[in-house]
């Protein structure tokens, strides 16, 4: 992420399929956040992270961290923990599997049991500047309970993070790759959110 940038926005791809529904939408999104940033002169920096092409454990429990603040694992989260503190806004993208969001995201939230023992155990406010964060969920389903898990999981990885929960982008029966392409009015939704976010942050 580059240096001096006026507002440094972290996208979170938790699809382990490329081009899949919730991908579409985040890239919508940051298109968005890009048309917006033109028009208003922001200078917007954007870390793309996808979940399934880092090269991380699960966590182990193993109590380093409420010891010394750090995650004894030494692996590609130690650059993600970076990336996250420095964010002004993260969005999270994740379909719904077995009611909840992917493995490969769910490995990398899992990983923030740091910033939980540093907020509520060790009591270290490494993180000093209000934000606000999305959702971006996707799921096969129709239920109209479909997402309450994944919501809460993006909710408690949000708090961690001291990231405000400022809104979700979710969307049912959609499941197929591509789905999302012929629901113009989710793409036109998230498109916008993302133009007001570029232009007033």
């Amino acid at each position: 992420m580059g240096k001096g940038k006026d507002f440094k926005i972290t996208a979170i791809y938790g699809s382990p399929r490329p081009g899949g529904n919730t991908s579409i939408l985040m890239d919508r999104f940051l298109a968005g956040v890009e048309s917006g940033a033109v028009s208003s002169g922001m200078d917007i920096g954007i870390e793309k992270i996808t979940a399934s092409k880092l090269d991380i454990s699960p966590c182990r429990e193993c109590g380093n961290c409420s010891r010394t603040g750090e995650c004894i694992v030494q692996d590609e989260m130690q650059d993600i923990y970076g990336i996250l503190i420095e964010a002004d806004f993260i969005a999270v993208s994740s379909p719904v599997f077995f009611t909840t969001v992917s493995a490969y995201l769910k490995s990398l939230i899992d990983r923030c049991q740091r910033f939980w023992v540093l907020k509520y155990e060790r009591q270290e406010k490494i993180i000093d500047k209000a934000r606000k964060g999305i959702f971006i969920g996707a799921s096969g389903s129709s239920s109209a309970t479909i997402f309450d898990c994944p919501k809460k999981v993006i909710r408690a990885f949000f708090d961690v993070l001291y990231v405000d929960y400022n809104r979700d982008f979710l969307y049912a029966s959609t499941d197929n790759k591509g789905d999302i392409l012929k629901n113009r009015k989710a793409l036109e939704e998230i498109y916008e959110y993302g133009k007001r976010i570029g232009e007033k942050k």
